[in-house]
């Protein structure tokens, strides 16, 4: 599961600037361990806030070139570091991959994004296109992960 994005090396001492997607304050704690894509571990020497960002250190970076050398990295938590997760929530990368019926049954489209913001949302590739469907119940009424699928009450226009 991602948690945040290394954005670019920050000042000459390997600090670098991560943008945080993870709902825990506490994720980018000193003493947190993170994967990169590559399979090695990150342990957060310290963090601090900057502007809509972290500012954070690695223990083993101590320069600007071995910072820079993390530019566009992703950084991740094994699944089960993840919290416990509330009725009706899901992870985003759960939902990526999921078939989207409408509520008779028939295909609509498969969910191949998930934008979070003030309005969550659900990218869905159709035969004509990409649709972004608000996740709200009144429109994405059923979730199921296990068999697969989601159902949308689509709207008039949306998927047309």
């Amino acid at each position: 599961m991602i948690v945040g994005r290394i954005v670019k090396a920050h000042g000459v001492r390997g600090e670098v600037v991560v943008v945080s997607e993870s709902d825990n304050p506490t994720r980018f704690a000193r003493g947190a361990v993170l994967d990169t894509p590559e399979g090695s571990k990150l342990v957060v020497r310290a963090s601090r806030p900057h502007d809509a960002s972290l500012i954070v250190s690695f223990e083993g970076v101590d320069d600007r070139t071995a910072a820079e050398r993390l530019r566009g990295k992703a950084l991740s938590i094994e699944a089960a570091d993840r919290r416990a997760l509330e009725p009706d929530e899901y992870w985003p990368e759960d939902l990526i991959g999921l078939h989207v019926r409408d509520q008779e049954g028939a295909p609509l489209g498969e969910i191949v994004d998930v934008v979070i913001g003030a309005q969550d949302r659900l990218v869905v590739q159709t035969s004509r296109g990409t649709v972004d469907v608000p996740f709200v119940r009144s429109l994405v009424p059923h979730v199921d992960i296990s068999g697969g699928f989601v159902t949308v009450n689509p709207i008039p226009g949306l998927f047309s």
